[in-house]
């Protein structure tokens, strides 16, 4: 099977392992579970095993896409084997002990997500408010499910999601 039916895995492979010390796999295959959406870490996964069920993989591609090179498809599906296990602990680690954090209408918020203001808010100790309808790009999670941390004109305010839709 080529990479170029596997979209979202060549994705991964070009964007995050690419220019990544091969001895950081792992840890690169962590941390792009953490930051990914479920639905692409589910579509990630799911290519990953079709490809370790390949007879043969494309091992010349993994060099030119993921610059790792293999000498037999053993090699390389046991390399395979080693990314989808840890997006597989990953995945365990997120469903296990993260908390969600919703918007004002249910919907999850993630990592760098952007929301807008669905009220007009007082901004204690500053000299301005927010206003209904202000945008706010690159939210950070907190581990809080009622609260997020944003960058507002230089300051760092923590919004209640109560208050907020995600856009």
């Amino acid at each position: 099977m080529k990479l170029k039916h596997t979209p979202e895995l060549l994705n991964f492979l070009s964007t995050y392992l690419a220019d990544s010390d091969a001895e950081a796999d792992t840890e690169t295959t962590a941390k792009f579970a953490s930051t990914a959406s479920p639905d692409t870490r589910a579509k990630v996964s799911a290519q990953l095993k079709t490809l370790i069920g390949d007879p043969e993989p494309p091992i010349d591609e993994f060099g030119s896409e993921a610059n790792r090179w293999f000498g037999d498809g053993d090699e390389a599906r046991a390399w395979l084997e080693t990314l989808a296990a840890a997006l597989d602990g990953a995945d365990a680690d997120a469903a296990g002990g993260d908390v969600i954090t919703k918007d004002s209408n249910g919907a999850v918020l993630l990592e760098g997500d952007s929301v807008q203001v669905i009220k007009d808010l007082k901004v204690k100790g500053g000299s301005s408010d927010l206003k209904r309808g202000t945008l706010i790009k690159k939210i950070h999670l907190i581990g809080d499910p009622g609260n997020i941390e944003c960058r507002v004109d230089g300051s760092t305010l923590v919004l209640k999601t109560m208050f907020l839709k995600k856009v």
